[in-house]
């Protein structure tokens, strides 16, 4: 087998891309694995089938990862909005966590796995047929933010 061919060839492995998002206000996380046709249970936890377009993270680059996910809303889409809703009922101002796990071949363990958060800038779109997920590296709860001021806290303060 010569360089060109080996490249041309498919892997006869089989691949999978599972999508976990979570949030401390949801009861179990929301998890999804792409182009299936029936659920499939990896590394113990049953994904949810969705035709979806996954773009990882590139591992070469010298910016942040960033991860694109979107699937069409008709699938999922609804029970997805009723996740997001929960979690903006609850009134948390945690940020939702996107896990990316590739599997290749074993079902048991991922071979490349990628902890993100959704941006919080349009991080998740619903369109008239999709749904766009946009997570990066950068928790948008780890930003510099200043303290706010409390006399119960800064005693000294208060002389002024």
């Amino acid at each position: 087998m010569d360089r060109r061919e080996f490249w041309a060839t498919k892997a006869t492995v089989p691949v999978w891309h599972a999508v976990v998002f979570s949030h401390p206000a949801l009861a179990t996380p929301f998890r999804l694995v792409a182009n299936q046709f029936e659920p499939v249970t990896l590394s113990g936890q049953v994904h949810t089938p969705v035709p979806m377009s996954v773009q990882p993270p590139e591992s070469s680059s010298s910016s942040p990862p960033r991860l694109t996910v979107s699937f069409p809303r008709q699938v999922v889409g609804r029970e997805f909005k009723r996740q997001i809703a929960l979690i903006a009922a609850s009134g948390s101002r945690d940020a939702i966590e996107v896990t990316l796990a590739i599997y290749y071949g074993s079902t048991s363990a991922p071979e490349a796995t990628w902890n993100l958060y959704v941006a919080d800038q349009s991080g998740i779109t619903f369109g008239r047929d999709t749904v766009q997920v946009i997570a990066s590296d950068d928790n948008p709860m780890r930003r510099s933010v200043a303290l706010i001021y409390q006399p119960e806290v800064f005693t000294g303060l208060v002389q002024l």
